[in-house]
């Protein structure tokens, strides 16, 4: 990873997350849908100038590795990532709602720690 820059700044920040499904069902289970989960992931992160490194999606929890300029906290990060995911991932897999009636797929809580150029 080479280091980036703004007008004001240069980084090469990176953060290592992790947050499981509320409740810690397994609902990703099928390979397809785990595929499509971290292409939801990548496609929201492009969106909002955050660059995703690995992404593990296991069936009860994901981890992944983002890189933001510091003008985006990681609490932000987290909070961009856990809503925008929900909306898609409710629209697209309508089986959700089956196991989530409240609108919420992700627990509140999250996992952050920095790190170097990856896990």
């Amino acid at each position: 990873m080479s280091v980036k820059h703004t007008s004001h700044a240069r980084y090469d920040l990176w953060y290592h997350f992790a947050w499981s499904t509320k409740y810690r069902k397994h609902i990703w289970t099928n390979a397809q849908t785990k595929e499509r989960v971290i292409d939801i992931f990548r496609t929201i992160a492009s969106q909002y100038d955050i660059n995703l490194g690995e992404v593990k999606c296991l069936s009860d929890h994901i981890h992944f590795v983002a890189g933001a300029p510091p003008r985006i906290a990681p609490a932000h990060i987290a909070q961009i990532l856990k809503s925008l995911s929900t909306k898609l991932l409710f629209k697209e897999f309508r089986w959700l709602r089956q196991h989530y009636w409240g609108g919420e797929i992700w627990v509140t809580g999250y996992f952050v720690r920095s790190v170097g150029h990856g896990l």
